[in-house]
């Protein structure tokens, strides 16, 4: 989970499947808080941290990527990179998941999203407003195959998905 934070994608997905091991991948203030989460959810033992900065740093091998509710913190330099190096962590078979604040790709909405893109512009960061096809061609660049999207939150989130076949 890339830029896990708290570890609720996490924490949820170990809860809600028994065999299923998880590693919230974040920076490392932020790892040490994400430990007292997972202990209180009592899934320290089947969900661990990596202090990292997912823009800089490698990932792990992994048959799953997440990222999730960061996209217009970045710019587009940066989005297709981290999908790059999440499709060459991955085992074959293995599959990304991108959660985010996209627009339509003729930029009408939804409001939200533009929202959260305005907001991170004057908060100081990149302040993107991805649009479903640029997140759907970082994947398509990167070489995974299967990809799709759906909405994920009703006039918030999208989610953009592909698999590393082979």
């Amino acid at each position: 989970d890339l830029g896990g934070g708290s570890g609720a994608y996490s924490i949820n997905a170990v809860q809600s499947y028994p065999g299923l091991e998880a590693v919230v991948l974040d920076l490392p203030p932020v790892v040490e808080v994400t430990k007292e989460y997972l202990a209180e959810n009592g899934v320290s033992d089947r969900v661990s941290t990596l202090a990292a900065d997912f823009t800089a740093d490698d990932f792990p091998a992994a048959d799953v990527v997440v990222m999730a509710s960061n996209l217009p913190i970045y710019d587009e330099a940066v989005v297709a990179q981290v999908v790059a190096k999440a499709f060459a962590a991955l085992e074959p078979g293995g599959e990304m998941h991108l959660v985010g604040e996209m627009v339509t790709d003729d930029r009408t909405g939804p409001l939200d999203a533009a929202m959260w893109g305005l907001a991170e512009a004057l908060s100081g960061g990149a302040g993107k407003a991805h649009t479903i096809g640029q997140c759907r061609g970082y994947f398509e660049a990167a070489g995974f195959e299967e990809v799709g999207d759906e909405v994920f939150v009703a006039g918030t989130l999208q989610r953009v998905f592909g698999r590393k076949v082979g």
